[in-house]
């Protein structure tokens, strides 16, 4: 029930962990989405070690959305006993705890309990959640499913451990949203979700991109400083350096495409940490990132683009993270984008590289095929796992057409599809849970 004394509900959004990138800019928009309604206010709850990381993007959202409020939290840890307590206190039934540790986000007041609904932007709670308020979980996909290779193989034989946790918090959330028709699917099938299902519409900010897009055309092109040295044509790899993103089999495609294909394009490689990859990054460049310098896989990546690509590794160009208006200028200046994973939720990278009249390719999968056929952005699909096909493909985005500006039919569609033209689904699905008794878990 709606706290006594407030008419419209107050909704916490919270970000579970320090996320940047994607689900970072999917967080603010599902706020600004949430404070574009009057039906409720909202409280941002953000790790407070993260606040200080993503000031820039918090003044820009206090700018826009000058109702809500940014809360820093911690998550505190409870035992079985300390756990049932809390429950019981919030007059929540449950079955059975089965857990030794619990969780709640703990903010200066009292976990947020001054809050009507608590909404995680994401699944990964490594521990089970005391659920002190009806609560939703937005999930992006279960890639764990597709590529189990992301968790060590001994956390899978953990039970109390957070790849089980990860799929207990789904399932015993009120409401589920999934950001494609087949993470929806997996929610079901894979999570075992109890609570009310949503699938919800793209997130992205297409006035932001528009905007970063105008200021670039505006300033002129930025192909000199793309390559460094020179302004060779290229195509970009958008990507970071989490496993599933398939790199040791997309190197060996490109190493097929420049050498037994006679491939004509260099390569830009930029997103979180690529810089890891590249074997002659300088010392002084790695700084506090030498965790994921020494990680095994990034470590294995670095090893293959010395031995993979060999000599053909000059052509390849590694930027890792930049500010978003020169990753405009980097995809703007590209012949085409490349995307190649395994399996995640799909990347909205193909959608701004169609803002800017750039074609992509893909790996493919079901998140991406849903994204092309939304979006109508005609893309050329391969089959990830095959670098032979994959480095056809490369050769066949060489032949794609350049536009100088974006089709306005596809902007069209692309901002029908934005933030502001969210449906009430959510919102309505958050409501009746928050209007609804609190039901019963048979465990927790």
């Amino acid at each position: 029930m709606i706290a006594p004394g407030r008419s419209e509900p107050r909704i916490a959004v919270l970000l579970p962990v320090a996320y940047f990138g994607g689900t970072l800019r999917l967080v603010l928009n599902v706020v600004r989405s949430f404070a574009s309604r009057s039906v409720a206010r909202v409280v941002f709850g953000v790790p407070a070690d993260h606040l200080p990381a993503i000031e820039d993007e918090l003044a820009a959202l206090r700018a826009e959305c000058p109702l809500v409020e940014v809360r820093p939290f911690r998550w505190r840890c409870l035992d079985r006993d300390a756990a049932a307590c809390c429950a019981t206190a919030a007059g929540l039934e449950v079955g059975a705890f089965i857990s030794s540790t619990y969780q709640l986000p703990a903010d200066a007041g009292a976990f947020f309990c001054d809050c009507d609904f608590w909404f995680f932007v994401s699944d990964r709670l490594v521990h089970p959640l005391v659920p002190l308020r009806p609560y939703g979980v937005l999930v992006t996909d279960h890639l764990q499913r597709y590529a189990p290779g992301i968790f060590d193989a001994a956390m899978y034989g953990n039970p109390d451990g957070p790849v089980w946790d990860f799929l207990r918090n789904v399932r015993t959330a009120d409401v589920v949203a999934a950001t494609s028709a087949a993470t929806a699917r997996d929610v079901v099938s894979y999570a075992g979700a109890l609570g009310h299902v949503v699938r919800i519409p793209t997130t992205i900010d297409i006035d932001h991109f528009l905007a970063l897009a105008g200021g670039h055309a505006s300033a002129g092109g930025a192909a000199e400083s793309v390559t460094a040295d020179r302004a060779a044509p290229y195509f970009v790899w958008v990507t970071n350096s989490s496993q599933h993103k398939n790199h040791l089999r997309t190197l060996r495609a490109l190493r097929l495409y420049l050498d037994t294909l006679g491939g004509a394009l260099d390569v830009v490689v930029t997103g979180l940490w690529t810089d890891l990859f590249d074997p002659d990054l300088p010392a002084e460049r790695i700084g506090d990132r030498r965790a994921v310098w020494d990680e095994p896989y990034v470590r294995s990546v670095r090893d293959a683009v010395r031995t993979t690509l060999g000599a053909w590794r000059r052509r390849v160009h590694f930027r890792g993270a930049v500010p978003d208006a020169e990753y405009v200028g980097i995809v703007r200046d590209a012949r085409f984008l490349l995307h190649n994973v395994l399996a995640d939720n799909g990347t909205y990278s193909v959608v701004e590289a169609a803002i800017l009249g750039r074609r992509s390719i893909s790996s493919d999968y079901p998140q991406m095929r849903e994204i092309d056929t939304e979006f109508g952005l005609g893309m050329r699909f391969f089959d990830g796992c095959d670098p032979l096909a994959t480095a056809h493909a490369l050769l066949d985005g060489e032949r794609l057409p350049l536009a100088a500006h974006a089709d306005p039919a596809v902007v069209a569609n692309i901002r029908r599809r934005g933030w502001r033209g969210a449906d009430e689904a959510l919102v309505a699905a958050i409501d009746d849970a928050i209007r609804a008794p609190r039901r019963a878990l048979p465990y927790l």
